[in-house]
């Protein structure tokens, strides 16, 4: 009887507590998984992007402690890697009033929209010249390595599993036999996507494109790559 007791005392809570981890421990993680914030300047009066905005993300403390860029030709700074974390946005631009905004900690990746009045004054970003990353380079967006391979669960002897490496975030992706697209539709981004090939054997071509769309303010604003071309024999 004392050995049941002592496992009752001991084991149950050491089960409890293992449960604890077991459940607590996904969703912990998935709260820390990086998302990328993608920031538009536009003047307020025409509103047009604003090329070579300073654009700070930080803490109040320390405004520029995540990142200090300069705005590319059509406006936009993205920052990858963001943590769910409360986060202070500042912008400012020569000619213009600097603005600062409090962002909420980030569930999912977003795109803000900050609109400058002309004037002075106002939060200051010391972003260096030519602090842009590569891959803010007007707005560029462009696929690498596209790989095609046999899906060997799909029920058709056409089924293709494709993958396609962009140089940034991306949300969407589509891929057809034909260059305009008019047979398929934008589709969510995966690292495999199943694809169903036409009748028949031989080299098929494919036609892959990618792109970043998000919703603000209700306006859909999108950055696109430009199309990439793969070949695929079907035996």
């Amino acid at each position: 009887m004392m050995k049941n007791k002592l496992n009752n005392e001991y084991w149950l809570p050491a089960l409890a507590a293992v449960l604890a981890v077991a459940f607590t421990a996904p969703a912990l993680a998935a709260s820390l998984q990086p998302n990328w914030l993608e920031v538009r300047v536009l003047g307020s009066q025409a509103g047009a992007p604003l090329a070579d905005a300073a654009v700070c993300l930080g803490t109040s403390a320390r405004p520029d402690q995540f990142g200090a860029r300069r705005s590319d030709s059509q406006g936009v700074v993205r920052f990858d890697e963001v943590r769910s974390y409360p986060l202070v946005l500042t912008v400012s631009g020569q000619g213009y009033q600097g603005r600062q905004e409090v962002l909420e900690p980030m569930q999912q990746s977003r795109v803000v929209v900050v609109k400058l009045v002309t004037g002075g004054g106002g939060p200051l970003c010391d972003a260096p010249q030519g602090a842009s990353s590569a891959a803010d380079a007007g707005s560029g967006l462009s696929l690498g390595a596209v790989r095609v391979r046999a899906d060997v669960n799909a029920r058709s002897g056409t089924g293709v599993l494709v993958s396609a490496r962009a140089s940034g975030p991306v949300n969407q992706i589509r891929i057809s036999e034909q260059a305009d697209f008019t047979d398929t539709d934008w589709r969510p981004y995966k690292p495999e996507v199943p694809v169903i090939l036409s009748a028949g054997t031989g080299v098929k071509q494919l036609y892959v494109q990618v792109r970043r769309a998000a919703q603000v303010q209700g306006a859909s604003i999108e950055v696109v790559s430009p199309v990439k071309t793969v070949s695929y024999r079907v035996n």
